[in-house]
């Protein structure tokens, strides 16, 4: 066999393993986003969400002061600026809700440690969730200091 043709075979061969590395790594990219906060997907390759069952506002102030809670309520300006300090100092992703109540104390279920939150869009429920009280308290006095 020729040694020009012995270099012909070893450069096709590495530059093989080379796009067959580059894609690989390239389809890893493509792949859901991992973070510490959660799980992001693209490309709609995410599980799929149950619709959300509307319950009215007053359902949900019921069930908030059957509990004796405590809240913070934001909507509008202060929740725009409570979604741009959450994204700031802790590369939180952004609620997608109109209204937000956070329940920060209750007599049955917070011990002080965490809070609820619960997020309206269109005057139903589309975010719930437990946050930890003392990264919302910290994101919550930069946003007022904003």
């Amino acid at each position: 066999m020729p040694v020009w043709l012995k270099i012909a075979a070893g450069a096709l061969l590495g530059a093989s393993l080379i796009g067959l590395a580059g894609l690989q790594g390239a389809s890893k990219k493509l792949g859901p986003l991992v973070q510490e906060h959660g799980t992001t997907y693209y490309s709609n390759d995410g599980p799929v969400s149950p619709p959300v069952i509307c319950k009215p506002l007053s359902t949900i102030l019921a069930a908030i002061k059957q509990v004796h809670a405590k809240y913070d309520y934001l909507a509008g300006g202060d929740l725009k600026t409570f979604e741009d300090q959450a994204r700031d100092l802790k590369g939180l992703p952004p609620l997608d809700a109109d209204e937000l109540y956070v329940i920060t104390e209750d007599d049955q279920l917070r011990n002080g440690e965490m809070v609820l939150f619960i997020g309206l869009k269109a005057k139903c429920v589309s975010t719930v969730f437990g946050f930890p009280a003392k990264l919302y308290h910290e994101i919550l006095s930069a946003a007022r200091n904003a």
